[in-house]
């Protein structure tokens, strides 16, 4: 037993630190939100088998969430869980729980995404925005997780979410769709295999493509369309469009072509991007692919007849919405901001951030059907931005409860081996050092002046 430090269970520090009765009642609104069998999916996903100092699942979400939402490192979630008095896990102990609780977590986070939230009249039109961004683990040069992601528009809430490694690509087969829906993406999304399950069950396109990742023919079973000739025939201003057919694994589909001319300024941005590109993996550029950078091009299934081509083009810039929806991503919940390395813990970091998020998106929905008004309104409409910050500071704030000064004064004692830092091979921390010295001048004249400068010295070299 040391004989510096009274260590304490959560059950015991629950009795001697004060009350929250209105923590527990912030926190019993966050898992409102959620479905009601937490135990059931916990117990299913193993993610809860022995309840040792966790003794429910609303227990391990709340570790969840403090982990993912507030970036603590694991010895700090292991002091605040110990301080909450919930339990006394070492902060070993909270990387394993942590680790073990991915699949549930990823389940929890997909009954998110496909529930029912919206409270209001839907949009006539699901307008599904498709992208992915890219995570790397600490110290890493290249891409270890990608995050993909279905953004619905008019509801403001994820329609799919999917998190794989870096080789996980980008495709329109990883979400489902229903017959009616747009879909826009970029242009690593122009493939035949992605394309074609989103094709077959009768939604509408608008995907950006480059001169030569798409093959497309003038008709059924027919050559190939020779792109660049037809490029080069479009008017200096105004939009062009050509009806062609796209073959993908799942049979041939009639597509529209609609293309403009860039502006001089944004084909040299583009094909500057591309000389940086092509000098940074060292590979040659083609003059076609220079060529093709003085244009937009995409591909779209909607209705020549409703749709002109001014509105493909002006729908396709809508999909700017979804690199805003990962800019609050990695803004206010730090998606990118990956702390481990383990990878059952990252991927528990990761849902558990898109679950947050997923929270918040609800809430949004929430707000929006008390008064729609405060989102249409064209003059100074509500900004999102500040909404969703004022979401993650709620429900962050539910997670963690308030920490008075009184309460963490009374468990220091308790606290000691969560904060403390991890034994020095070579010198103690030099802070401590000069503290020990300073202790020494309270000591007696005599010991105070029988300590040399130079003794001085070599502790604080040795001890720092």
């Amino acid at each position: 037993m040391r004989d510096y430090i009274t260590v304490a269970t959560g059950r015991e520090l629950a009795s001697e630190l004060p009350s929250a009765p209105l923590i527990d009642q912030d926190w019993e609104r966050v898992l409102q939100l959620l479905p009601a069998d937490l135990e059931d999916g916990a117990r299913r996903t193993k993610a809860l088998q022995r309840r040792r100092e966790v003794r429910s699942a609303p227990d391990l979400l709340r570790m969840v969430c403090a982990y993912a939402w507030c970036d603590w490192p694991l010895r700090l979630i292991a002091a605040w869980y110990l301080l909450r008095g919930l339990g006394d896990l070492s902060d070993i102990a909270v990387r394993q729980r942590l680790q073990v609780a991915r699949p549930w977590v990823g389940q929890l986070l997909a009954t998110q995404v496909g529930a029912d939230i919206w409270l209001g009249t839907p949009p006539a039109v699901r307008l599904c925005l498709v992208d992915a961004t890219t995570i790397s683990r600490p110290g890493s040069q290249g891409t270890d997780w990608r995050v993909h992601l279905s953004l619905n528009l008019g509801e403001l809430r994820f329609e799919g979410v999917e998190v794989t490694d870096g080789r996980g690509g980008e495709t329109l087969a990883r979400f489902a769709f229903q017959p009616g829906d747009i879909i826009v993406a970029d242009r690593g999304y122009a493939r035949r295999r992605g394309l074609g399950p989103a094709l077959v069950t009768g939604s509408h396109l608008v995907v950006r493509i480059g001169w030569q990742n798409l093959p497309l023919q003038r008709q059924p079973q027919g050559p190939a369309f020779n792109l660049l000739p037809w490029l080069r025939q479009l008017p200096p201003l105004g939009p062009g469009s050509q009806e062609l057919w796209l073959q993908t694994p799942q049979g041939e589909f009639p597509v529209r072509l609609v293309a403009c001319r860039l502006s001089e300024e944004a084909a040299a941005t583009a094909r500057r991007k591309l000389r940086q590109e092509a000098t940074h993996k060292g590979r040659a550029l083609k003059e076609e692919t220079l060529e093709a950078a003085g244009y937009f091009m995409a591909v779209t299934n909607l209705p020549a007849s409703s749709w002109s081509a001014d509105q493909v083009l002006a729908l396709y810039r809508v999909r700017w919405q979804v690199e805003l929806a990962f800019k609050r991503l990695k803004s206010l919940w730090q998606l990118g901001h990956l702390r481990a390395t383990d990878p059952d813990l990252s991927q528990t970091y990761l849902l558990g951030k898109l679950l947050g998020a997923a929270l918040g998106a609800a809430l949004m929905g929430r707000g929006r059907a008390i008064d729609p008004r405060l989102f249409l309104t064209p003059t100074r409409p509500l900004s999102h931005w500040r909404l969703h910050q004022c979401w993650f500071e709620t429900l962050r704030q539910a997670v963690v409860g308030p920490l008075t000064p009184e309460t963490v004064l009374a468990a220091l004692p308790r606290l000691h081996r969560f904060l403390q830092d991890a034994p020095r091979k070579k010198r103690v921390q030099q802070l401590t050092a000069a503290l020990v010295w300073l202790e020494k001048l309270n000591d007696p004249p005599a010991q105070a002046v029988s300590l040399p400068i130079t003794a001085f010295k070599e502790n604080i070299m040795t001890l720092s």
